[in-house]
């Protein structure tokens, strides 16, 4: 069983990809195998520092929005 007050961990990745570079979030498959892709990057970065930046936000967003729903559930 799952405790509702727990989340899994938020993975960051960046990565190069036609000559440009993204970010993506991803989140363990709670059944199987694998990792599930709950955001990513619709722009577009020149570098790879820019978009692990980007990516590194998104991340702490995400982690906040988590904490305040796991305190809603309380």
């Amino acid at each position: 069983m799952t405790n509702p007050r727990s989340t899994p961990e938020v993975t960051l990745h960046v990565f190069e990809q036609d000559g440009s570079w993204h970010w993506a979030l991803t989140l363990p498959r709670p059944h199987g195998i694998g990792k599930k892709v709950v955001a990513y990057s619709d722009a577009q970065f020149g570098t790879e520092t820019e978009a692990h930046a980007a990516g590194a936000r998104e991340k702490h967003q995400w982690e906040q929005d988590a904490g305040l729903q796991r305190t809603a559930l309380a």
